[in-house]
């Protein structure tokens, strides 16, 4: 039998065991409540540049999406389309302003809470929107970019800063317009082959954005303004390229403009009875996730920015009608693009497409988190010889 002595000194061992499980526990736990702090800290602070970049960008989607916006007079100001090389900076602005809250924050470590999980849930989507192969209705990949670019383009648009003035640069910030102009227009210097060239790597996607803007002319222009000229004919276009490219240059892209008329008379001989197909639905639910984005940011930031982003309409037009309603669209629900953002009128259900819903650990092979169930939308493969070209050259052909 035990004595007293043996069970004191079990005793004392237990319960000095017991303390420091106990103290163990409360160090990671204290440890984890100040990251956390430090973490919402920075999230306020980092909030507001992502804020701004994401106004910017959802608003310039405006500008090119809603037709109210455009004009015989403007179209004609704008004879060679939307400035490509701002579109291209304000995606960037934006990726780089993701980049950095997610850098300065660890990747929200620690954070919990409804708005917190409602952000990264937000950000998830709009990056899966960008590299989505999930679409609805008559339209290929267009504005579908490539991981590997986006990481490309968040390096080379984010620069050390001291912001804090303590003189150590360690925190980020996005590089300014006229830098990104720089960089854009000289590309790397001598010492600098291995970087990537920012026009070079937007370039791609700004051929994709081209086509939405020039596929809008083309409709206006044959329906609504037939007594006005279009600026962006093949002829104007060949017309008003630039006299210092080279010849393989100015081949390729005369060739490109013929690639594109070509194709539109194509469609247009197939299915003479659905008109000009413009496809925007990537950057329709783009601009509408975006415009969600600047709503929670700003009370995220605690700015009281106040300035909503006009959300484009989401009229299908003259497109081919999409298949189902996937979200219980209002009105007739074939005439409007899927979207699963936070408004009403385009979300009813406010429930998220099926290919966004994350597996929940504890309920793995149950369900997805959100509670979404039923068939995925089609994928349709891209019939693009140059576009599937590349992506096969990136591992990521469909």
């Amino acid at each position: 039998m035990l004595d007293g002595t043996a069970i004191a000194a079990i005793l004392t061992g237990i319960l000095a065991l017991v303390g420091a499980v106990a103290t163990a526990w409360m160090s990671g736990w204290n440890e984890q409540r100040v990251q956390a702090r430090a973490n919402r800290k920075a999230l306020a602070r980092y909030a507001v540049p992502l804020l701004i970049a994401a106004w910017d960008l959802a608003n310039w989607f405006h500008e090119i999406l809603d037709e109210g916006n455009y004009s015989p007079e403007r179209c004609k100001a704008y004879g060679s389309g939307w400035n490509s090389q701002f579109t291209s900076y304000l995606i960037g602005q934006y990726f780089a302003g993701v980049h950095i809250i997610r850098e300065m924050t660890h990747f929200f470590a620690h954070m919990k809470g409804e708005r917190a999980d409602l952000l990264k849930k937000l950000l998830w989507k709009i990056q899966d929107e960008f590299v989505s192969m999930h679409y609805e209705g008559r339209e290929s990949l267009e504005m579908r970019w490539f991981e590997g670019d986006i990481l490309a383009v968040q390096e080379k648009m984010t620069t050390a800063a001291d912001l804090d003035g303590d003189g150590t640069p360690s925190e980020m910030q996005t590089i300014s317009w006229i830098e990104f102009k720089h960089k854009y227009e000289k590309g790397p210097g001598p010492d600098d082959k291995d970087s990537v060239n920012l026009k070079e790597l937007f370039s791609y996607y700004e051929d994709d954005f081209q086509r939405i803007i020039k596929r809008r002319f083309k409709q206006l222009y044959s329906t609504t303004w037939r007594n006005f000229a279009n600026p962006q004919t093949p002829e104007s276009l060949q017309k008003n390229l630039p006299k210092s490219l080279s010849a393989e240059a100015m081949a390729e892209a005369i060739e490109q403009i013929r690639e594109e008329e070509d194709r539109i008379e194509k469609e247009l001989l197939e299915e003479p009875n659905v008109g000009i197909v413009i496809p925007d639905h990537r950057i329709r639910r783009l601009q509408h996730l975006l415009s969600d984005l600047v709503e929670l940011l700003d009370i995220v930031s605690k700015m009281d920015f106040n300035r909503p982003v006009r959300r484009c309409k989401m009229e299908l037009e003259n497109r081919v009608l999409s298949s189902g309603n996937p979200l219980g669209l209002h009105g007739p629900p074939t005439r409007r693009v899927p979207c699963d953002c936070h408004s009403l009128e385009c979300n009813k259900k406010q429930v998220d497409f099926d290919h966004r819903n994350l597996r929940s650990k504890a309920r793995s092979g149950k369900g997805n988190l959100f509670g979404r169930t039923g068939p995925a939308p089609v994928q349709r493969i891209d019939t693009n010889p140059k576009r599937r070209a590349t992506e096969k050259q990136n591992g990521s052909e469909v």
